[in-house]
């Protein structure tokens, strides 16, 4: 037996459509062309013009997948900079995927004024990442140069601690 289709009001159904979208973070478009990419680094340390990008096209489909999925991720969408996550994140091969992309010229550097930030495919939002850049920075009461350094991957105080110890033991 077939289910009768209810009729939808138009209006209501992109009302709808538009509340449920998920924003996503880390993505944007290229400013010519529009193409996709991946923000994997908003500003460059000592470049705070520049940023860091993947155009996630280019790679193969199950490397595109499993980045996607890192991006989509949990720690993905709540890390201040999507390339400190995928330090920490590895391919379905087990390939480390930071490196991968680096090694691979896969991250191009762009100016911040040619990205565009959409916040996911479809939405209406959308800032350059050099005005997004400076809106963070006056609200954190930085430079945007010192954007760069926030949420920095932390090495445990313990393993430098032992570090010291043995340089210290070897010289004895």
């Amino acid at each position: 037996m077939v289910q009768p289709m209810m009729p939808l009001d138009v209006n209501d159904t992109a009302k709808t459509v538009e509340a449920n979208r998920r924003k996503i973070k880390h993505i944007g478009k290229l400013k010519d062309g529009g193409a996709p990419v991946a923000i994997v680094f908003r500003t460059v340390p000592g470049e705070p013009k520049n940023c860091l990008v993947v155009g996630t096209k280019f790679l193969d489909t199950n490397y595109q997948d499993t980045f996607m999925k890192a991006l989509e991720s949990f720690e993905g969408q709540n890390a201040f900079e999507l390339g400190h996550h995928l330090m920490k994140s590895r391919f379905s091969d087990g390939v480390e995927i930071l490196p991968f992309l680096h090694r691979n010229n896969f991250l191009k550097k762009f100016s911040t004024d040619q990205i565009i930030v959409t916040f996911g495919s479809g939405n209406s939002d959308e800032i350059i990442l050099s005005d997004l850049n400076e809106q963070i920075a006056k609200q954190k009461g930085i430079s945007v140069d010192e954007l760069s350094l926030l949420d920095q991957p932390k090495t445990s105080e313990k393993s430098t601690d032992e570090t010291k110890k043995k340089t210290t033991k070897s010289k004895k």
